[in-house]
């Protein structure tokens, strides 16, 4: 048995070669799951009857010892009696870590090879590469692989408080931890110091990562970490962030982040160390 960090996907490469097989069922963003259930993988014998609205296969490679494949649905399946489609941000609410990572990577590799038939440096034709999760341009034999987006989400922290942000574009008391892309030539850290400066006007120091985790909103990696205030005058852009406070983690926002999601992680953890400190 493979120890927790080794568990989940291989390479396509890296195939089991038996009948066995996986399939994750994905409609455009959404995921196909058997009514009343939120498993999101289908055996080899449930798949059969999507057989005629599969648009395209794509190997994802070995899940936990099983071949594993996502399939490309056309919108009609979504008549299919006995099945019901699951978006993928009620995926987050409703599964397993295991399982939203498992619809992240479906996903995205569908739409990367969408968004990628024809080279972006000579415009020829791209085809799988035989050996790798990647695109090969035809005529000039570069390859291209998944575009991932890193970016910085962090709690920063003030004794029994943490600074929390609203976005322009949420409603009314939606809250949530600070958060921006890395920019070329940037470190994380550099990101860190930059996006809350920006964002609320605070200066941080101490930061210590937390953890990552895959965010197919489009296509993020993000990189959670934890800070500490040097100043704690708020001053936001209201562009980005419409509105940014101080919590007392006895008296946080109603509307949180769910604990699946990296917000929602920081910000439990930042409990944590109060109620440890």
């Amino acid at each position: 048995m493979l120890p927790p960090a080794l568990e989940g996907f291989f390479p396509a490469n890296a195939l089991t070669g038996t009948d066995k097989l996986v399939v994750i069922p994905v409609v455009g963003r959404d995921i196909l799951v058997a009514r009343g259930s939120s498993d999101l993988v289908v055996d080899r014998e449930q798949a059969d009857v999507m057989k005629f609205f599969c648009q395209q296969r794509l190997v994802l490679g070995q899940w936990n010892g099983v071949d594993c494949e996502v399939w490309d649905l056309s919108p009609e399946c979504r008549s299919m009696e006995g099945f019901s489609v699951m978006e993928l941000r009620s995926v987050l609410l409703a599964s397993s870590d295991e399982q939203f990572s498992l619809a992240s990577r479906a996903v995205q590799m569908l739409e990367w090879q969408k968004n990628h038939r024809f080279c972006g440096g000579c415009g020829g034709s791209t085809e799988s590469a035989a050996n790798d999760h990647a695109l090969r341009c035809i005529s000039c034999d570069i390859s291209l692989y998944p575009r991932i987006s890193p970016c910085i989400i962090v709690v920063v922290r003030d004794g029994e408080r943490c600074l929390l942000g609203r976005s322009a574009s949420w409603p009314e008391g939606r809250f949530s931890a600070l958060a921006g892309f890395l920019e070329a030539g940037e470190s994380a850290e550099q990101a860190l110091h930059r996006e809350v400066f920006e964002e609320s006007g605070v200066q941080v120091e101490n930061i210590r990562y937390v953890g990552s985790q895959a965010w197919p909103f489009p296509g993020q990696l993000m990189l959670g970490f934890i800070a500490d205030a040097v100043t704690t005058e708020i001053n936001v852009d209201e562009i980005e962030i419409a509105e940014a406070h101080w919590w007392h983690y006895k008296a946080l926002p109603a509307i949180l982040p769910p604990l699946t999601s990296m917000s929602g992680r920081l910000i439990a953890r930042f409990v944590e160390e109060v109620n440890g400190a």
